[in-house]
C-alpha cells in the first residue's frame, strides 16, 4: 500500500472480518447519441461506453487491491434508451441490447443497464413498444439489466402499467424456459427511485451530473455481525438500544470506507462521486445472512414473530450511521433479501418460516420490496401484477425506494429447490396465494396516495 493509501486508511483501523463493496456503478451520459440511423448509433453507443469505461474494471482492481478493500460488482449504467431510440422498431431495440451486451463483455463488466422506462404517470405508445421488447432483449443478453418505474408518492402507482409487466415477466420467464427463466431475473420493477441515481438494479445515474459518475454500495453485513458478536461476547445481556449502538457504529465505518473507495475511483476516473449506498445485502463470504445476523439478535429464525421488529431496528441504526459518515450517505438504508442470494432465507424457506407474504411484510419496516424471489413458472401474469401492486401501493404511501424482482421458475413448482448456478445460486421456489387479483389489477387507471 503507498504511503497516500495508507494515511487515508489509517484513521478507520477496522477489524476482522473485512469490509467489502458490493458494487461500484459507473454513470456514461448517452443522451447526445441520438441517431435515427441503427448502425450509427450502435457504434457511437459501443464506442462512448468502451471509452469512458474501457479501463474502469481494472481501475477497480487496483484501488480494491491497494486499499485492501474487496469490489464484488462492477456495474455500468448508461442514459435512458428512450432518450435515444424513439422511432427505432423492436429488432433494433434488440440490437442496441446487443450493443451494450457486447460492450460490457469487452469492458468486463458483471452489468450493464440502459433499458429504464419512467411509467409512473402513464405510458406513451414507445414505453409500450420499449417495454414489449423486454423479454427478447433479455433472453439475447447476458449482462443487460432493464428497469421500470411505476409508482412514486407525488404520482400514485400506475396500473396500466402493472398490468403489462406482469405478462412481461412471464413472458421473459418463457422466453429463456430452458434456463429455468432467468431473464426475468434482470428485470426489476420500480417505485420512488431516488433522483440521485443507482445503485438500484437497472437503474440510471440521474440528471445533473456530469458526463462520468461514480456510485459505491458498501455491505455492512460482515462488520455489524462481527460489531454484534463482540458486544455480545462482553456483555451478554445487551439490551436493544445498546446493539443498536453498535450497528450504526459499524454502518458508519463501512460508510467511510465506501466514500473513501468511490473518491479514489471517481479521481482516477475524472468522475464525480455519486451515492453512497451502505446496505444489510448477503455477499459471498459464509455466515453473511441476514437470517444469522437476527439469530445473534435473538430471532430463533428470519420470518419467526420478532422478525419485523428487528428489521425496524436495524435499518434505523444504519441510516443514522450512513448519515453521520458522508454527506453523500443515501437517506434510505437498504435492507436486501434477495432469496436467490441468501443461503440463510433459503434455509428459512425450507424450514417453514418464511412465505412471500413475509416478505412482502417487511418492505414497510425496511425491506426493500421483493427481491429475486422465484415463484412457481405456471404463475398467471395477472398474479405477478397483483403481487407487484401490492409493493408498489406501500412504496407510495410511505415514500420508500421499492424493487421487486420476481422469477417464473419453468417447470417449477412451489417446494422445488432451482439452482441458477454461481451468480444467483440456489433457491426454493416459493408458493403463491392460489386466487388470482388479475381483475382488479386489469381495471387500470391510477391509484392516487397521498403519502
Amino acid at each position: 500500500m503507498t504511503t497516500r493509501h495508507a494515511a487515508l486508511a489509517d484513521p478507520l483501523k477496522w477489524s476482522a472480518p473485512p469490509l467489502e463493496v458490493r458494487t461500484v456503478t459507473l454513470g456514461i451520459s448517452a443522451g447526445d447519441l441520438a441517431n435515427r440511423n441503427l448502425h450509427g448509433l450502435c457504434e457511437t453507443l459501443y464506442q462512448r461506453i468502451l471509452d469512458r469505461a474501457g479501463t474502469f474494471s481494472q481501475v477497480c482492481s487496483r484501488v480494491a487491491a491497494e486499499l485492501g478493500v474487496p469490489i464484488l460488482q462492477r456495474r455500468v449504467c448508461v442514459s435512458p434508451i428512450d432518450r435515444l431510440t424513439e422511432g427505432h422498431g423492436s429488432e433494433d431495440l434488440v440490437n442496441i441490447g446487443r450493443t451494450l451486451d457486447g460492450a460490457a463483455a469487452s469492458a468486463h463488466l458483471d452489468q450493464i443497464s440502459g433499458f429504464f422506462i419512467r411509467a409512473q404517470h402513464g405510458m406513451s405508445k414507445w414505453s409500450r413498444q420499449l417495454i414489449a421488447a423486454l423479454p427478447t432483449v433479455l433472453a439475447q443478453t447476458e449482462r443487460v439489466h432493464a428497469a421500470v418505474e411505476v409508482a412514486t408518492s407525488s404520482a400514485g402507482v400506475n396500473m396500466d402499467a402493472i398490468d403489462l409487466l406482469g405478462k412481461t415477466i412471464r413472458d421473459a420467464s418463457l422466453a429463456t424456459a430452458n434456463r429455468h427463466g432467468i431473464a426475468a431475473a434482470r428485470l426489476a420493477v420500480l417505485g420512488n427511485v431516488p433522483d440521485d441515481g443507482p445503485p438500484i438494479a437497472g437503474a440510471f445515474s440521474g440528471d445533473g451530473w456530469n458526463d462520468l459518475v461514480v456510485f459505491v454500495s458498501v455491505s455492512a453485513m460482515g462488520a455489524i455481525r462481527h460489531a454484534v458478536e463482540q458486544r455480545l461476547q462482553s456483555h451478554p445481556h445487551a439490551d436493544l438500544e445498546c446493539l443498536a449502538g453498535e450497528i450504526a457504529a459499524a454502518a458508519f465505518q463501512a460508510t467511510r470506507v465506501a466514500e473513501m473507495v468511490g473518491r479514489e475511483i471517481a479521481s482516477r476516473l475524472q468522475a464525480d462521486l455519486g451515492r453512497i449506498d451502505v446496505s444489510l445485502a448477503p455477499t459471498i463470504r459464509p455466515g453473511q445472512t441476514i437470517a444469522e445476523l437476527l439469530k445473534l439478535l435473538g430471532v430463533p429464525a428470519f420470518g419467526s414473530p420478532g422478525t419485523a421488529a428487528a428489521l425496524a431496528l436495524i435499518s434505523s441504526a444504519i441510516r443514522a450511521g450512513g448519515r453521520f459518515a458522508s454527506t453523500s450517505s443515501a437517506s434510505e438504508a437498504a435492507i436486501l433479501l434477495p432469496v436467490l442470494r441468501d443461503s440463510g432465507l433459503v434455509s428459512a424457506t425450507e424450514a417453514g418460516s418464511l412465505s412471500i407474504e413475509h416478505l412482502a411484510s417487511f418492505s414497510a419496516v425496511g425491506g426493500q420490496g421483493l427481491d429475486l424471489i422465484p415463484i412457481p413458472g405456471e404463475t398467471s401474469a395477472g398474479s405477478i401484477s397483483a403481487i407487484i401492486a401490492d409493493q408498489m401501493a406501500v412504496a407510495a404511501l410511505h415514500g420508500r425506494t421499492t424493487v421487486v424482482r420476481l422469477v417464473p421458475v419453468q417447470g417449477k413448482v412451489a417446494g422445488e429447490r432451482v439452482s441458477f448456478g454461481r451468480d444467483l445460486g440456489d433457491a426454493v421456489v416459493l408458493a403463491i396465494p392460489s386466487s388470482s387479483s388479475g381483475q382488479f389489477v386489469m381495471r387500470g387507471g391510477r391509484i392516487p396516495t397521498q403519502p
